[in-house]
Order: structure tokens, then sequence, then C-alpha cells
């Protein structure tokens, strides 16, 4: 190849060999022969020539693709302020569900827990008490009968046994017992051939849930539900602690319970300042009452509240003396026995429904719940339980994970989902009786915060409604199941529940 030729790029990349001009064309100039290299090798590069060429491949540089990347959703003002607040490190290793729905029912806010059924503690006590409401009606009230199995004659002899008639009424006093007796010496009783007895058959036999703890059933927020209570089942148990913590504390022993019952005392002194530490154990109908634990140390006489283990045995013992200090004897002959006698003397009706939850909800009164729960069973014609949920259900409920088995809220075995609980409170809240639902409700925040709390070993809860700034009326349910000991947590709730409150959803 002369020395004046030059190949072209497309040559030099194909690596093409240079092919002298013929002989019979010396008027080729090294333009021309340039020219045709190049075409020979533009053909080469295309794949247009047989046989064994070489195959050109070219190298092309990968073009950058730009995606753009997407922002993350805008976290609402809610979700914010939840996430903070839950950020807390006392809360680390706790069960947190909390969730906001508005007027309609519609989620403002749920936190990932919110669909997570709990244990809701004493908060379970709205299901009972708005169902309730309903289907007992607000002018439903507990009645007890004092009535006999035979007329009384004109002489004022009852032939047969006269029976204290139980209703389930939660609410039943001594004072009450006491004004059955006169309502019966006043119409006439003088003397009855038969015995005094009691009829509890309207609640099951078994006053206590199978779910309640053991070492809650003998305390006097553990009382079991008969169907006759007197004293709220509770009894004052008074000590008188020792010198100094760990000396044996003194059970003064004067607490009103039936006749031979037995007491067994370890209870001792703790630290000033402990508080209550005692924990009462009996069984139900039984006769021995163990005390174990502490009071505390120079508080002079200290008084715990326990609970009543026969509280018909006890009615039937005041009502009788009652009656006897009136003059009334009684023969002790045995008859017939009546399941329900048809001759009533006298009867005691409670306080109006709404009156009874007005308290239960204050006091937070298992005992009240309970006796609500089982005369729901007893209404429906079927278990308790299925009764409350068959009725949130009609209402627009539709539950998931739901574990019913009290009214109280006593039973840890309990589990209900935030979403679940707080729709129990709307749907109450937009029934017949939603008004008075809502007005039975504890008030904080001078009114703009309705609601009721639980509160157990761990556990910490609260359903109900708060206003916002703007005159909203929004549902919340806040639950927390594994929380280190302590109160502080209900000030911490409180702090969520203002801040939501100022914060317009």
């Amino acid at each position: 190849m002369p020395p004046s030729a030059t190949l072209s790029p497309f040559a030099e990349r194909a690596k093409v060999r240079a092919v002298p001009a013929p002989k019979h064309r010396p008027a080729l100039t090294a333009l021309k022969l340039a020219m045709l290299l190049s075409g020979w090798a533009v053909a080469a590069w295309l794949g247009l020539r047989d046989g064994e060429r070489p195959v050109v491949r070219t190298e092309v540089a990968p073009v950058a693709v730009v995606v753009p990347t997407p922002e993350p959703p805008r976290e609402g003002e809610i979700a914010r302020v939840f996430r903070e607040w839950s950020a807390n490190p006392e809360f680390a290793g706790a069960l947190i569900g909390f969730c906001l729905l508005d007027e309609k029912g519609e989620t403002i806010f749920a936190s990932p827990l919110a669909a997570t059924a709990l244990c809701p503690a004493s908060s379970l006590k709205t299901a009972t008490t708005g169902a309730a409401l309903d289907l007992l009606g607000p002018e439903f009230r507990f009645e007890t009968q004092l009535a006999g199995t035979a007329p009384l004659n004109a002489a004022g002899v009852l032939d047969g046994d006269l029976v204290l008639v139980g209703g389930g009424d939660p609410t039943l006093a001594r004072e009450d017992l006491a004004a059955l007796a006169d309502a019966a010496v006043a119409a006439g009783l003088k003397r009855v051939s038969g015995r005094l007895r009691t009829d509890t058959s309207i609640f099951p036999s078994d006053p206590m849930s199978e779910h309640w703890n053991w070492g809650d059933i003998g305390n006097g927020y553990g009382a079991g539900a008969y169907g006759l209570n007197v004293d709220h089942n509770r009894v004052d148990l008074r000590f008188e602690p020792g010198a100094q913590p760990g000396a044996p504390a003194k059970f003064l022993g004067d607490a009103p319970v039936p006749h031979a019952t037995r007491w067994q005392n370890h209870v001792v002194t703790g630290p000033a300042g402990s508080g209550d530490e005692v924990v009462v154990f009996s069984e139900p109908y039984g006769r021995t009452i163990t005390l174990r634990g502490t009071v505390p140390a120079g508080s002079g006489v200290f008084t715990v509240a326990g609970a009543l283990p026969d509280p018909p045995a006890l009615a039937a013992e005041l009502l009788r003396a009652r009656l006897e200090k009136s003059g009334v004897r009684f023969g002790e002959r045995a008859g017939p026995f009546a399941t329900a006698p048809p001759n009533i003397l006298a009867s005691h009706r409670s306080a109006p429904l709404p009156e009874v939850i007005d308290h239960l909800h204050a006091a937070s009164d298992n005992l009240e719940a309970q006796c609500l729960f089982l005369t729901l069973g007893r209404r429906q014609g079927v278990a308790p339980a299925d009764a409350v949920r068959q009725y949130w259900e009609k209402a627009g409920v539709q539950f998931i994970g739901l574990r019913l088995l009290d009214g109280s809220g006593l039973a840890r075995a309990n589990m209900i989902r935030p979403l679940d609980l707080a729709r129990i409170s709307l749907a109450a809240r937009h029934g017949p009786h939603g008004q008075r639902y809502f007005e039975s409700l504890t008030a904080y925040a001078d009114g703009a915060v309705r609601g009721k709390v639980g509160g157990m070993s761990g556990v910490k809860t609260q359903v109900g409604f708060l206003r916002t700034k703007s005159g909203r009326e929004l549902t919340f349910a806040l639950m927390a199941n594994g929380l280190p000991s302590g109160r502080e947590f209900w000030t911490r709730m409180a702090d969520l529940l203002e801040t939501i409150r100022n914060t317009e959803p």
C-alpha cells in the first residue's frame, strides 16, 4: 500500500487488509483507493459479504435511563402524633393499638395493632352496658321479692316457707332487706310454720367465671354474681399493723359474714406507704377466708375490701334477724319445696337501669356489669356472651378475633380489637338511647373527652369520644398490653388525647 494511502475508520476497526490497485488501472488515485476500501469495509461491517470474512461487532456505550423516585406519601398529622407518642421508651415491648373514627364510622387513623385483638380490661364493660340499655330498656329495674309458699291467713300465720327470691340485683343492701322485713310485718306476718330460705335460681349456680384469676375472686373487686346479692358482696377487713415491717398485722375480725365463717390471717406489716398489698382467698359458698400479704406500717387501722363467699346466706341471716326483732317466729317445719312461691308479701326494686350504669361506669363495678351480663343472657334465652355478641352484630359491628368471656372485663382472656371496641361505642351512641349512654361515661378535659377506662396489671385501655377544637365528635379506642407497672400511663394517655383533640384530622 502506498505510504499516502489512508484506511477508513471502518477498515481499521474491522482490520481489513488493503488490496493493491490493479496494474491496468494506474490512474487510480490514492483518494479513490481509500474510498473503495472504505466501501468494502462498510460491506464487511454490515455483514453483507459471503465466505469467512469476519463479523464486525460494534461496542455501543450504554445509555443511562433515569427513573424518577416517587416521593414517599406524606405522613398524616394524627399518624405523626401517635408515632412520636408511642416511641416513648417507657412503652418499649408493649403492644399498643389506637384508632380514631369519624362521625360516620369511617377510619381517620388506625395504628397497625388497631386490627389486632388485645385484652380490654374494664373498657369491655361498654359492650355490656350499651347492649343492656337497648335490650332491657331504661325503665328496667332489678326486683327482689319476699314471698310465701302458702297464703298468709287472717291470724298472720304463713303455713309454709318464707322465701327470699333473688332478682340478681347487684345493688341490694342490708337496708333494703330490713325494708322487706318491715313491709312483711306491716302486711300482717307474725309466724312462719316452715323455714326461711332463699331462691337464687335466676342466675347460674356458679357465681364466678372459670376464667377469673384465683387471686382476684376473694377480693372486693372480684366478688361473684349471685342470684341474691347484698352490700355489693363485699366486706371491709380491718387490720392493725405491727410496730415495724415484718411484724404480724392483727386482723380485727369484726367483718359481717355468714355464721361459722373461719378466718386464716397471714398478713404482716409492710414498709410505710406501701399501700394495700393484701390478697384474699375464698371459694363460692365457702366458710373459710384466707388473708395474705401486707398492710403499711404506721397507717393506723388499715381497711381493705374482701369478697363475701356466700352472700345469699348472709342476706337470709340479716333478714331473719330483722323479722325476729319485729316479733316474727319460725317453726322450722319442713314442708314441700316450691321453686316459685306465688304469695308475694313484699318486694324491692332497684334504681332504674341508667342510674345503675352511671355508677357502674364511674366505679368500674365488676359485680354490676356481671349481673347485667347474666340478665341479658336470661332475657334473650341464650348464653350471655352470645346475647351481647348478637346484639352488636345486628347493630353492624363485624367482629374479628373477639373472645368474650364475661361482662366486666375481669377475665384476662377477653380479647377484642381496638377498632371493634370503638365501633361498639359508636353504635351505642347512634342507638335508641345514645345520648344516655354518652352521659353515663366519665367526663375528662372539662367535658371534651368522655370515656371508660380499663386497667389491670400490665393493661391500660380507654374507649370513648373526644371533641376536636372545631367541634367534631370523634370516637376513639386506645389499648395497651404488656406495660410496666405504674400509673403514669394514664397521664400520658390524657396527653395524647389532648394533642389529638387540638389537631384537626
